[in-house]
């Protein structure tokens, strides 16, 4: 064989090699079986689609693999309604600990808002005729049915403030920023004042004061408890959100 004939089979040799490594578009890589794109991408080989047409390089998710459902909320622990309420009201007086605490927690479990009155007044009512004799002074509590001497004392006589108060949650008007009083508008809605303001709940109001004048002495600020600030300094700004103070 001459040299002219040993070149012509070592050039087709070399073209052989580079036909059998070119890839015709249909099989795939044999690797990641997934087929090259003309434009620099990557095909899926079930689709035949770029998913990528930009020219990057995605690989098709594992088969099989979904992202987990996502969590629900959990169980309700804690209702954040109106303060005190709960403190106050649900189970304080009754002296087997356990109860006390068990009613509590149902209380404040319970999500079925169409029944908290009928579920939870009756409870709150008999602390409230508690809380009414405490200034030796029956019947001055907020919205209690007067009762004339000799007279037998109704049984619904602390209904209407037990079903205001079962209603825990704590109300806000809208329509105005005069904000000067905690409870502002259900002392409205009760005819206690004539403008409750906007209500709601901000760092000045003294909530424990306002709620226990209303138990004991149908009042919004005649029973003091005594304390005039918090223990941790207040830092923040009182009408910026979030209401923070410096760690104790």
């Amino acid at each position: 064989m001459n040299k002219r004939n040993i070149m012509l089979l070592a050039v087709l040799s070399a073209f052989s090699f580079a036909f059998v490594g070119c890839d015709d578009g249909v099989e795939g890589d044999p690797d990641t079986g997934v087929t090259p794109d003309p434009d620099g991408g990557m095909m899926d080989p079930d689709t035949g689609v770029d998913p990528d047409p930009d020219g990057g390089m995605m690989m098709a998710e594992p088969r099989g693999m979904e992202n987990p459902p996502i969590p629900g909320a959990g169980s309700q622990i804690d209702r954040i309604g109106r303060p005190a309420v709960s403190t106050a009201t649900i189970g304080t007086f009754n002296g087997d600990e356990t109860e006390r605490g068990m009613t509590k927690d149902a209380y404040n479990a319970d999500m079925d808002r169409a029944n908290w009155v009928t579920t939870w007044a009756p409870a709150i009512a008999g602390a409230l005729a508690i809380y009414d004799g405490a200034d030796t002074n029956c019947g001055n509590q907020l919205a209690a049915t007067p009762v004339e001497p000799g007279n037998p004392i109704p049984a619904d006589r602390y209904a209407t403030l037990a079903g205001v108060l079962a209603d825990d949650v704590v109300y806000v008007n809208s329509t105005t920023d005069n904000c000067f009083l905690y409870i502002g508008v259900e002392a409205q809605a009760l005819g206690l004042l004539p403008d409750g303001g906007c209500g709601g709940r901000i760092p000045s109001y003294d909530v424990i004061r306002t709620s226990y004048s209303v138990f004991i002495a149908g009042t919004l600020a005649d029973i003091d408890d005594g304390i005039v600030a918090d223990d941790a300094e207040d830092t923040t700004d009182p009408d910026t959100f979030p209401f923070l103070s410096a760690p104790l």
